[in-house]
């Protein structure tokens, strides 16, 4: 009673606050946005303009600016807890300024809210594409919101949909890999089912987020055609077809100018020419980083003018504070201030924020963490794994014969979340958790010593599990792709950029590598788990393990999806959303390359991958037959249709990813060889066959010409019908009229 109690007391205060105010237009949810906004904003003041395009992340600064239109901080112990912290500050800020103006409450949300470990923990960006299912993408994402709504948050920054060519770059575990179109399929079901939900998605790092050797936020030496025709897609996809409506600014600088004052991007290509009408936002710290890091500037009040006449309406974290001062400098108009304000205030009445800036905590506490969203953390998790290597078929194990299981390796005993992920808690199960509980009783789960090991004593183990992590993250970029060994720091910050997700070191006091040649000396069946958001160097022991499989950072159902992919009740059917190099050496490289004047390989190296983009293997088998396409289109219809039949040709049901890649053979630019353009995952019992039609829309067949317009060139172009994107299994040509 004393928990409702103080909801109601806080609603009263609240309505009876609103109520004593004259009824003024922007308070008339009957009347069109458009309208409110400007009704509001001319009863505002230059100061409370700048205002709501500044943010406060509570917490961080003894003093607590209740004025700022935006904010983060807000925690509490429980669901229903953190929702009335939120509801508080909301509170305050509706009262810190005349007009009642709630700030819009924003969070990290990737694969999970990352606020507090009572959240549903999702798997990892990289994961999720990896089931090249969009649908579970936006299931996923739906859950995501309905936690993020229940506590009042109503503004995530994310997805990231940046490309990622080089898997040195830490960040690549956050990401949907490496392929425009894949990253932007998934973008786009992420930002719907956000969007639709009521919370702003965040497409970010806008745009090229790391540089040469794979480093974070390095400058962009990328050319145009190539931003155009690989990095930016995903994010216009996101935002015409998507619908977000907001977007982050990267730190880098691309072409010489910082992405955060960069109005190239930020007004000629993001709003005159896609229409964006949202607002963008700062990267963290990323605006006094215009005059520190980049050095535009000596003055980091005047790189806050700078910023936001380019385009940069809102400042993350502890933003935008000597803007006003930089207005009565004459270094920044009235006019650009209301530009941005604009865009902030259209989000907030659009969001109902001025009639309903509350959360229920009670919805929270049955919202957050479901059995619902449990079930949807889990399927997505068994989508993702990825079978690499089954020599001779030894998985999945027989459960019935598996009486001794040794389990070895630093992943073992772990909850592998991955980046921007809620804190681990003791709900979450460790792999071998796992593999007890579902084993039972009567499979003996033991972890070798070394001396075992060494001297080859496991010969009454039936299998050896070896578990394997590695430490990838925002500031954790790698020279080196091999498995880790040793102590591996995680930073807090860099330099003038706060790293708001920093995690503990993670201490591994082996060399992985070699105790995975020391397991597979004894004889025993060794199958390795890799838990990770990149490629890994595995010359020196792939050829020593009979089996591999890629679990990602798989959330905090991942132990169980692995457990059931090792036993069978879960059959494999990933793929990889990036080309697996087999070295460091061989970076960057990527399936969809353009053309060579000579040749494709070096003079010790063949240059073709270890695994390819798009490659997964199953315990089941497929054939494909009467693959069909038309063999003419006009440039004037919406898209080409395509019909291939699918059979499940072995003993177990599972999952086929067909993936359908584009060879323009005559163009009047360099084209890819190749380019994914559709793709489907159907799932098929043991000897069902099934009819697939896959739609190309136009836009499949344009490029960007040599004046860098869009537009589908008249010609002939290949399909092919893939497994991945080296198994071609039929082509066939189609003309573009």
């Amino acid at each position: 009673m004393k928990f409702h109690l103080s909801i109601i007391i806080l609603a009263a205060a609240v309505s009876g606050c609103i109520e004593n105010r004259p009824g003024y237009p922007y308070q008339d949810p009957s009347r069109p946005v458009e309208m409110r906004v400007k009704d509001l904003m001319s009863r505002m003041s230059v100061e409370e303009k700048v205002d709501q395009l500044r943010s406060d992340f509570r917490g961080m600064l003894p003093e607590v600016d209740y004025a700022a239109g935006n904010a983060r901080g807000a925690v509490g112990p429980d669901p229903a807890a953190f929702a009335m912290a939120i509801n508080e500050d909301t509170r305050l800020s509706v009262s810190a300024n005349r007009w009642g103006i709630p700030a819009l409450q924003h969070s990290e949300a990737l694969h999970g809210v990352t606020a507090g470990d009572f959240f549903t923990s999702f798997p990892q960006s990289i994961a999720v594409a990896a089931t090249f299912d969009t649908l579970s993408c936006s299931r996923m994402a739906s859950a995501i919101a309905e936690e993020l709504k229940a506590v009042g948050i109503r503004q995530t920054l994310s997805p990231v949909v940046n490309i990622s060519r080089d898997p040195r770059w830490g960040r690549t575990e956050e990401t949907y890999g490496e392929d425009p179109f894949l990253s932007s399929r998934m973008g786009v079901s992420y930002v719907k089912a956000m969007e639709s939900a009521g919370v702003v998605s965040t497409p970010k790092h806008f745009v090229d987020n790391y540089g040469d050797g794979g480093r974070d936020s390095y400058a962009s030496n990328t050319s145009w055609r190539t931003l155009r025709e690989i990095y930016l897609e995903p994010f216009r996809a996101c935002i015409q077809e998507g619908g977000a409506r907001s977007i982050m600014a990267a730190y880098n600088s691309v072409d010489g100018v910082p992405c955060s004052m960069n109005r190239k991007l930020l007004q000629d290509i993001l709003r005159d020419e896609w229409g964006f009408e949202g607002f963008v936002v700062s990267d963290y710290n990323s605006v006094p980083g215009v005059a520190v890091s980049h050095r535009m500037t000596d003055d980091t009040r005047l790189a806050q003018a700078m910023c936001c006449k380019s385009g940069c309406d809102v400042e993350l974290h502890l933003g935008y504070h000597d803007l006003y001062g930089q207005y009565i400098e004459g270094n920044i108009t009235e006019k650009q201030i209301d530009d941005a304000v604009r865009r902030v205030l259209r989000c907030k009445f659009e969001l109902g924020l001025f009639e309903r800036p509350y959360a229920d905590p009670a919805e929270a506490d049955s919202v957050i963490n479901s059995p619902e969203h449990k079930r949807i953390a889990l399927d997505v998790a068994r989508k993702s794994m990825v079978l690499l290597k089954n020599d001779g078929g030894v998985l999945p194990l027989d459960r019935r014969k598996l009486k001794r299981v040794a389990v070895a390796g630093p992943g073992a005993d772990q909850v592998s979340l991955g980046g921007y992920s809620r804190a681990v808690n003791g709900k979450d199960e460790t792999p071998r958790q796992a593999l007890e509980r579902i084993l039972g009783p009567d499979t003996d789960i033991f972890s070798p010593s070394l001396s075992e090991i060494r001297t080859g004593r496991l010969r009454d183990a039936d299998a050896i599990l070896y578990f394997a992590t590695i430490n990838e993250s925002e500031g954790g970029d790698r020279s080196s792709l091999g498995l880790p060994s040793g102590t591996i720091d995680k930073p807090v910050s860099l330099e003038y950029a706060a790293i708001v997700d920093a995690k503990q070191s993670n201490d591994i006091k082996i060399d992985q590598e070699q105790m995975i040649l020391d397991l597979s000396a004894t004889g025993k069946p060794l199958i390795v788990i890799l838990q990770n958001g990149g490629a890994v160097d595995m010359r020196e022991w792939l050829d020593s393990a009979d089996a591999v499989i890629e679990s990602w950072y798989c959330g905090e159902k991942g132990a169980r999806a692995i457990v059931e992919t090792l036993i069978g009740t879960n059959n494999p059917g990933g793929r990889l959303p990036f080309t697996w190099v087999k070295h460091v050496g061989q970076i960057p490289l990527y399936y969809n390359y353009k053309p060579s004047g000579r040749g494709y390989s070096y003079n010790d190296d063949d240059g073709k991958p270890l695994f390819p983009f798009g490659f997964g293997l199953s315990y089941t088998s497929f054939t494909y037959s009467d693959f069909t396409v038309p063999p003419s289109v006009g440039r004037d219809k919406d898209s080409v249709e395509m019909k291939v039949t699918v059979k499940n040709t072995g003993k177990v049901c599972g999952d086929e990813v067909i993936q359908i890649y584009v060879r323009d053979c005559r163009a009047s630019v360099v084209r890819p060889l190749k380019e994914l353009k559709a793709f489907a995952r159907v799932t098929l019992a043991p000897g069902e066959s099934r009819e697939v039609v896959l739609s190309l829309p136009m836009s499949s067949f344009a490029l960007w010409d040599r004046d860098m317009d869009f537009r589908v060139e008249p010609g002939k172009f290949e399909l092919y019908l893939s497994k991945d994107a080296e198994t071609v299994i039929e082509s066939k040509y189609i003309e573009v009229l």
